[in-house]
Order: structure tokens, then sequence, then C-alpha cells
């Protein structure tokens, strides 16, 4: 088994998490691997992940491997079924990433044989098929590295014009492209799109992450550039009130900061976040508070960032990577966008990966009886320490999420998060990781939601 080691540092603050290869609090739900025939360097399988969920709610998964594209429909997810699969470019490591804009899909590679260019999908059809709509290019124009989209437009980074500059396409028309203009120097490795502000990962040296306005698409602006020490910036995300930005650094320190971006003009320092081993992160991303990361070996990470600029806490962890390998193996990306809570990455070795906060061994079922309605029980004992039991009912099968709060409102344990049958359930929460205090714990289902107080007396 090996161990590694999480240090979150900031400029006041040094503290650890040592823990053993393996999991704690996400639940792996599916894993798929079936486009392992081939691929450059041996056992590099697969690339990026990203997600769509359809108009009728169910949930799609959209995964790059060697010579293609993979799409599963995980709604069910005790019955994961690849749904079609588009062929795509090949090229060294199987490079592949996706954006999604309403129901049309935009595939690049750094492949640049049959089925180069920027590949459009619409994905109307599914669950039975998909529709591959074209390859399109212009001028020169046939490989990109990295792809991301708002509202009507995408982005390309790295792309083999302009010297890899940041290119905006207008998709007004989703399956006829209109190239618009092009960023600010340098390269620009990816980035993110936030009211036509875009923050870029200028990957190569001086590596720095660059603020430019969009706002005219014709003639994009550089706002600030932040050069920082030891940076290879790979990838950048925001939060959604823009008051912190993550950027990753895949090479140099290999890792994860975090970022004070209210002042544009004095960008500060925040957080940085260091995995095991020679591990690197890959890319990171803000959904709400909380942070999700893909390690190349250690696997996918969970960090709650509510309480910024104090310290985040690691929610979840699940390591997908298991032996010994070069830096460049494991967890390529994650996708945590869907709105039933699931999450799924992408294993460069292994494949998709399909999961949910909580533990299931955790829920135990009293009895064969189906209850009349929704209920949340009070906790018993009440104070307790270090352990209460929690009782709930479901009249019919439901996605559900039991949930624990502090006084503040602040998420301190996801008890479970996935779909239970209709019964009478209990479960038994220990809070011998927690102070004293005032804690609430909830019940919500898309018909039913329920907080109760419960007080924690040590």
């Amino acid at each position: 088994m090996k161990n590694f080691l999480i240090i979150i540092l900031s400029a006041a603050l040094n503290f650890q998490f040592i823990f053993s290869q393996g999991s704690s609090n996400m639940t792996l739900l599916a894993q798929k691997d079936e486009h392992n025939a081939g691929g450059t360097p041996a056992d590099w399988h697969y690339a990026s992940c990203w997600g769509w969920t359809s108009p009728s709610g169910r949930e799609y998964a959209i995964i790059g491997y060697w010579n293609g594209t993979a799409i599963y429909d995980i709604t069910d997810p005790q019955n994961v079924v690849q749904c079609d699969t588009v062929p795509g470019p090949t090229s060294f490591y199987n490079y592949r990433e996706f954006t999604v804009v309403d129901n049309y899909l935009y595939i690049v590679s750094e492949g640049t044989n049959n089925n180069a260019g920027l590949q459009i999908v619409n994905l109307q059809y599914l669950p039975d098929s998909v529709r591959h709509v074209r390859n399109w290019t212009f001028g020169s124009y046939n490989r990109t590295h990295t792809i991301k989209s708002s509202g009507n437009y995408l982005y390309l980074n790295g792309a083999n014009t302009n010297q890899g500059q940041l290119q905006i396409l207008d998709i007004t028309n989703r399956e006829n492209p209109v190239a618009r203009g092009v960023g600010p120097a340098p390269y620009v490795h990816d980035c993110f799109i936030k009211n036509d502000t875009v923050y870029a990962a200028n990957i190569y040296t001086p590596s720095r992450m660059s603020i430019i306005n969009a706002t005219n698409k014709d003639a994009p602006t550089l706002v600030t550039q932040h050069v920082y020490s030891n940076a290879v910036c790979h990838n950048v995300w925001t939060s959604n009130n823009r008051r912190w930005l993550l950027t990753t650094d895949e090479g140099g320190s290999n890792h994860m900061k975090i970022w004070n971006i209210e002042n544009l003009n004095n960008i500060t320092f925040v957080y940085e976040y260091i995995p095991y081993e020679l591990a690197m992160v890959h890319n990171a991303y803000f959904k709400g508070d909380t942070i999700f990361m893909a390690h190349y070996r250690a696997g996918v990470v969970a960090l709650d960032v509510s309480n910024l600029p104090a310290q985040p806490t690691v929610i979840g962890y699940y390591d997908t990577y298991i032996g010994s390998g070069t830096a460049y193996q494991g967890a390529w990306n994650v996708y945590p966008y869907f709105n039933s809570g699931r999450f799924i990455v992408s294993d460069i070795k292994t494949g998709l990966y399909v999961f949910r906060f909580g533990n299931p061994s955790a829920i135990n079922n009293n009895g064969s009886g189906i209850p009349a309605d929704y209920n949340l029980g009070q906790n018993y004992p009440n104070p307790f320490n270090p352990a209460t039991k929690i009782n709930f009912e479901l009249p019919k099968t439901s996605y559900i999420t039991l949930n624990v709060y502090d006084a503040a409102g602040r998420l301190v344990s996801t008890i479970y998060d996935g779909y239970l049958s209709a019964g009478k359930f209990s479960t038994d929460f220990d809070a011998s990781a927690l102070s004293s205090g005032i804690y609430f714990y909830s019940l919500a289902t898309d018909e039913f939601s329920q907080a109760k107080k419960m007080v924690l007396a040590k």
C-alpha cells in the first residue's frame, strides 16, 4: 500500500492530512474500461472526460480514448451503458478534450490524421445514438489542445494557428462555426470564461495566468498577467463570485494554488495544495464551495473551501491509480457538474469512473415495510457524545442527500449521497472529529427536504 501526503499551506498556517491509498467519503458507483486495446505510450488508453444532461434529465459521461470518443448513459449507476462512439484522429498520448453547448458536443484533439479539426456531434438522439455532423477546419487550422465554451462562443486553446493564442469561434449556428478574434499573446494552454472575461493558463516560460477582456469577440484585449514562482500554469478556474481563483501546475511546483483576485492589481496567494510523492495535479474546478481535483497518481480529491481564506477541508478522495509508473499516469480529469451530485473521472489506464459522496455501508435498512410518506426522525441520544443515530423513511426509490452542517451552515459531513429504494432506514453518525456545539442534519430528495438540530456535548 502506498501512503500519500496532502499538505495545505497558507501564509499563516501549515497543516497536513495523511491517509493510505484508497478512498474516503467517495463511493464508486460504476467503472468502465472498454477501450483499452491500444494507445501510445503503452497503457495510455484514455484522455479527458466531460458530461451532459439531456432536457429529460438523463445524465451522460463523455470520455476520450485512444482513437475516439465514447458516450455513456450513467443515469442509473447500476446499469451504465455505452450509447455510441465517435471515431477521432489518433495522436501521441491519445489527446482529446470536450465541451458541450445545448445538445452539441465539440471534440478537439492534437491528432491530425482522419477526423482532424473540430469534431461537431449532435447528442439529441441519445440514448439511442449520436450523429457526427462534421469535422470543421478553417485556413490551416486542424488541431487544438483544449476547448471551452460560454454562451454562443467556443474558445480554442493551443490551436495550430496564431502560435496557439486564444481563438474565438462564433457558434450561433451550432453546426457552422465562424472564426472571430484572436486573443493577445502568448500561447494559451487552457482557459475558463466568466461573463466575457477569459482566465487563461499560459503554460510556457515565463509561465503565468492571464486575464483577457473578450467583450469584443473580434478584438480581445489583455487586462492583466500574473507571474508567480515555480509556475507551469496548466488550468485555471474561478469561484462563482470571482473572489477566488485556482491555478494548477503541470510541472514546476506540480500543485494547485488558490489566489484572491478581488484586486486585479494585487493578486495574492492564499493556499497551496500539495499531492503525495511525485504526483502532479492536472485539472481542478470550483463547484460552489467545493474544489474537485484530478491528480495523475493521487486520483480525485475534493476540498471544502466554503470558509476561505481560512483553511480548506478535505471532504473526500478516491485513488484511481494503483502501482508505480511515470508521473503522467492516473486521473486525467474530473467532471463534477451533474445535477444528481454524481461526478465522473477519467483515468489514463483504466477508463471511466462514476462516483458520489457518502458511504452506503453506513445505511441500515430497518425492516421490509414501505412508509406512506417521507420522514426524518429526531436523532437519539440528543445531546450526544460522540455518536448518535438518525432514522429516516422513503415512500419510494429516491435520490437522497443526508448531510450534516455546523451552526454557520458549513457542510461538515455527507453521510449519504445517492439512490435508495423505498423503506425505513437508520444510520449512526460519529462526530469524534468535531468540536462540541450545535449541528444540523438534513434529508433532501426531489420531493422532500427537512433539517433538524442536534447537540454534540463532549
